[in-house]
C-alpha cells in the first residue's frame, strides 16, 4: 500500500462522517431531481460528495458546486445494491480495507484495523503535512481508519452492500469482496473543491525518489515550499521564465534543492520520481485545490515518461538560479 493510496484515502473520506444505504439512496434521488448541493442538509452534502468519489455523480462548478446524475446513479436511486457494492469496492478507503483484510487471512478485529491502518495513515499524514496544510489539515489524522468512521461508514456500508461480514468486534471479507479486490498500477486522479487528489499525487511523486522532475509552466511559492519539504534527493525543475514575484520566489526556493531550468514554450505538467503523475494542473494552489483538473498517477514511473522528461529538461536553459 503506497503513500499516495493513504493520502487519497484520507482526502476521499475527510468529509464523510456517516453513511448507510438508506441515506445514499435518498441523496441519489435528490441529485436525480436536481436538488442543488447547497439546499441539502450537511449529512446529505457529505453523502453527495461520496457519490462523486464513487463516480456516480458528475460535478459542475458553473454556479457553485452542483452535482448531476449519471445513468448508474439512477440505478442506485432505485435501490440497486449490487452496483453500489462494485463502486464501493473501488473507493480508496474501502479498497485499502479489503486488501488489509485479505492480507490478514480474510478477517480482523476493529482494533487491528484502527491500530494498523489508522497508525499508517497517521504516519503518512504526518510526513506529508507540509503539502496537506495547503488543503487545510492542521495535524496528522487516522481518518478514515479511526473507530468512528470504521463503524459508521466502512463497516456499515460494507455490510449493507455484501462486501463485509460484521459481528460487532471484527469484520471479515465476503466472497463478493474477494472477487472485487484489485490493485491498480495506473490511476486516474481528479480534483475539485474539497477534493485535492491531484495535490496528493503530486506530493507522493515528489517524495518518491532520489532524483525528481518537477515540470510545470507556473509554480507558486506556497506549493514550492510544501514540495521542498518532501524532496529527499535532487530535484530537476523545469518551468517558464518567471515574470511575477510568487513564481520568482518559488523557483529561488526550489533552486536550493536542485537544478532550475526555464523553457518559454513549456506546457507539460508532471512530477516524477519512482512514482509519477502527469496532470493538467499547474503547481499552484488554485489548480491543485479549487479547479477541476485531471491527471494520471503511475505507481512506477514508465521508462518512456522519464525519458520524455529528460527531453523536456534538455530543452530548458539555466535561468539565473544557483
Amino acid at each position: 500500500m503506497s503513500d499516495f493510496e493513504f493520502l487519497r484515502a484520507y482526502i476521499e473520506a475527510r468529509n464523510v462522517a456517516y453513511a448507510d444505504f438508506r441515506l445514499v439512496k435518498e441523496v441519489a434521488e435528490k441529485i436525480d431531481r436536481g436538488v442543488p448541493r447547497a439546499d441539502m442538509a450537511e449529512e446529505e452534502r457529505r453523502t453527495a460528495d461520496l457519490l462523486w468519489h464513487l463516480g456516480l455523480a458528475v460535478a459542475s462548478l458553473e454556479r457553485g458546486l452542483t452535482y448531476r446524475p449519471t445513468r448508474q446513479l439512477l440505478h442506485v436511486a432505485k435501490g440497486d445494491v449490487s452496483l453500489l457494492a462494485v463502486r464501493l469496492a473501488r473507493w480508496t478507503p474501502m479498497r485499502l480495507l479489503l486488501r488489509f483484510l485479505a492480507e490478514k487471512g480474510g478477517e480482523a478485529s476493529l482494533d487491528e484495523v484502527e491500530e494498523r491502518l489508522g497508525g499508517r495513515l497517521l504516519g503518512v499524514t504526518k510526513r506529508y503535512l507540509p503539502a496537506l496544510r495547503l488543503a487545510g489539515l492542521r495535524r496528522p489524522v487516522k481518518k478514515p481508519y479511526n473507530r468512528h468512521v470504521i463503524e459508521a461508514v466502512l463497516l456499515r456500508l460494507g455490510s449493507e452492500t455484501g462486501l463485509l461480514k460484521d459481528d460487532r468486534k471484527k469484520m471479515a471479507l465476503t466472497e463478493l469482496a474477494e472477487e472485487l479486490l484489485e490493485t491498480e498500477s495506473v490511476e486516474v486522479v481528479r480534483t475539485g473543491p474539497n477534493s485535492p487528489v491531484v495535490l496528493a499525487a503530486v506530493a507522493a511523486a515528489a517524495a518518491s525518489g532520489n532524483k525528481v522532475y518537477l515540470v510545470s509552466p507556473w509554480i507558486d511559492r506556497e506549493v514550492a515550499e510544501a514540495l521542498a519539504h518532501l524532496l529527499e534527493g535532487k530535484a530537476v525543475v523545469v518551468s517558464r521564465p518567471p515574470r511575477e514575484k510568487p513564481h520568482v520566489d518559488a523557483l529561488a526556493l526550489l533552486a536550493q534543492r536542485g537544478e532550475v531550468l526555464c523553457y518559454d514554450k513549456l506546457h507539460t505538467k508532471a512530477v516524477a520520481g519512482t512514482s509519477a503523475v502527469v496532470t493538467s494542473a499547474n503547481l499552484v494552489k488554485t489548480s491543485l485545490l479549487r479547479n477541476i483538473e485531471t491527471g494520471v498517477y503511475y505507481r512506477e514511473t514508465p521508462t518512456a515518461l522519464r525519458l520524455h522528461l529528460e527531453e523536456v529538461a534538455a530543452s530548458g536553459k539555466t535561468c539565473g538560479y544557483s
